[in-house]
């Protein structure tokens, strides 16, 4: 049985819950709608410093897919071990932990967090990040954070892929492994993670500096830099869920 929905996908919000409000409300998203589904590929945290109001927004959103990015990763694994790494403060992951668990969270003499009564809040964090999925797969389309795990040729061979080599793949850069040619055999691979301005490499026509929503052949990026750009890109799609 086919079941339409109107699809409304964005990717790396990275802490700018006003900037994907006013991007949604621009192109008509109604989350009310049992026909709107809100797809987002990935880093919903870091940078940014409305971080918690991007959970509540996530977390209340009825029709929705929520995959997982490589900040989700090291935001899991920070709240596990309690270890502040140097990455993290490259990142941008001390704004979400200030924005989570307040500013004096975090020593700074030995880069340990203080989770002491906070218990409730790292649970409801760890909740969301494991509803997140490695990729979403619709009639026409799969949605993924950074790229397809090594060898992934057509979509029949998505699920031969462990949750280890998805969390490979949503590092690779789409820049690095886009050489013109289709990614996927059989449908069209939406993905972000890397700023599309990049996307000049494969169209000597496009603005070095524009960052809107790059067609490529079999591919489709939409990672806007937002942290920059202070922009959200929507992909819109009508589309047949399977």
């Amino acid at each position: 049985m086919k079941n339409k929905k109107k699809l409304f996908v964005v990717s790396d919000i990275h802490g700018h819950y006003t900037l994907l409000k006013e991007a949604l409300d621009k192109v008509g998203f109604d989350n009310d709608n049992p026909e709107h589904l809100l797809i987002c590929c990935g880093d919903y945290f870091d940078r940014g410093r409305e971080n918690f109001d991007v959970l509540k927004f996530f977390e209340r959103l009825k029709h929705k897919v929520l995959l997982r990015g490589n900040h989700e990763d090291l935001l899991i694994k920070l709240l596990q071990t309690g270890k502040v790494l140097p990455h993290n403060y490259i990142n941008g992951t001390m704004q979400t932990l200030t924005d989570f668990f307040g500013k004096y969270s975090i020593d700074p003499i030995d880069d340990t967090i203080d989770f002491s009564g906070k218990t409730r809040m790292v649970d409801r964090v760890c909740d969301f990040i494991y509803e997140t999925i490695n990729y979403f797969e619709t009639e026409n389309h799969v949605f993924v954070h950074g790229w397809l795990p090594q060898n992934i040729k057509t979509t029949n061979q998505l699920k031969r892929a462990t949750d280890s080599d998805w969390e490979q793949a949503r590092w690779i850069k789409w820049t690095e492994k886009y050489d013109g040619a289709r990614p996927l055999a059989d449908k069209t691979l939406v993905c972000g993670h890397v700023p599309t301005f990049y996307a000049n490499k494969f169209d000597k026509s496009r603005d070095k500096n524009n960052y809107e929503i790059f067609y490529g052949n079999g591919i489709i990026a939409i990672d806007a830099g937002t942290f920059d750009t202070k922009h959200v890109n929507v992909l819109v799609l009508e589309e047949n869920l399977i």
